[in-house]
């Protein structure tokens, strides 16, 4: 059971008591905040006789995401589907689900509602091999929304700048380490002084997406680096992390920022990442070489990269 009080700071205190387990306890400057994280405690500490999408879902990313950077977009999810499908898991049925997805094809882009059944999908899978949840998968004849063709903007220098002058100093370095490098933005957000040797001017990716794997830094790269790392000792953030914010505030800074400077919705914090691999590729680097950059372990995942313009590569020839 949680119980919210209001300290004399202004701040709010949740305390979640489980019977059987010690109580928790933690202040947030909203009543809000702290609701929405005793909420999501209870999800994942309660021993639930039938689980929602809900109590389901934050028990999956619990011990399954947690510390990675899909983990803040994994909990939208949950709120999101959770709001969707409140009575228990073996009470959802494939027609509800599939009304569901009528129903968001109206307000949403059809990959929006493909990451969100998609999800629900895995956390039912989650459900029955890891929990042993003898609970059927309403999803599995559910035909999902087709995937969105990935982009293939380039995003200029004088469209990069125009993001960053609407950028905090924070997330202007993170910005502009994801054009420099092509690293995502959530083995950005997780660098610590341990992972970047500035002098090899190499930086460690710690458990990405694909695994652990080394970054070539550009001369650039290593100057934003050298200022992440001072403004971190400044600011004595813990852990040795160079930045102390969440994958998603990263993206919706720099969608805000577009939006200020009046860009086309196309400029994206991830079509950063695009423009740096398909630059590298433009200087001639064959597929092995721009996998070292870009982290992707499919070759296939890089043959978008080699279908340059023939202007591209004139240089290359004698």
């Amino acid at each position: 059971m949680a119980t919210l009080r209001q300290l004399s700071s202004g701040n709010w205190n949740a305390q979640v008591r489980i019977k059987g387990q010690p109580a928790q306890s933690k202040t947030f400057p909203t009543q809000e905040a702290a609701q929405h994280w005793a909420k999501q405690l209870e999800a994942v500490t309660k021993q639930h006789k039938t689980h929602t999408i809900y109590t389901l879902g934050m028990t999956y990313c619990d011990s399954r995401l947690k510390g990675k950077g899909s983990y803040y977009h994994a909990l939208q999810l949950v709120e999101q589907l959770g709001a969707a499908f409140p009575q228990p898991l073996d009470e959802i049925t494939p027609q509800q689900i599939n009304d569901f997805k009528l129903r968001r094809l109206k307000t949403v882009k059809p990959a929006t509602c493909r990451t969100q059944l998609a999800f629900m999908s895995r956390c039912f899978r989650f459900a029955k091999r890891e929990l042993l949840i003898d609970v059927a998968n309403p999803l599995s004849e559910i035909a999902l929304p087709q995937a969105s063709k990935a982009s293939d903007k380039v995003v200029s220098q004088g469209e990069l700048m125009l993001i960053l002058n609407e950028l905090s100093p924070t997330m202007r370095l993170i910005t502009e380490l994801a054009y420099e490098t092509a690293m995502r933005r959530s083995e950005i957000v997780m660098l610590t002084t341990d992972c970047v040797h500035l002098e090899e001017r190499i930086a460690d990716v710690i458990d990405g997406k694909n695994g652990t794997r080394s970054v070539p830094l550009t001369m650039r790269a290593v100057e934003l680096l050298q200022e992440a790392m001072k403004r971190a000792r400044a600011k004595r953030i813990p852990e040795g992390r160079l930045f102390h914010v969440t994958p998603h505030s990263v993206s919706t800074a720099v969608r805000r920022a577009r939006e200020k400077a009046n860009l086309d919705d196309t400029v994206r914090l991830h079509q950063l990442r695009h423009t740096r691999i398909t630059n590298v590729a433009k200087k001639g680097f064959n597929n092995a070489q721009i996998m070292v950059v870009s982290g992707h372990r499919d070759t296939r995942s890089v043959a978008r990269y080699s279908h340059l313009n023939a202007k591209d590569v004139i240089h290359l020839i004698d």
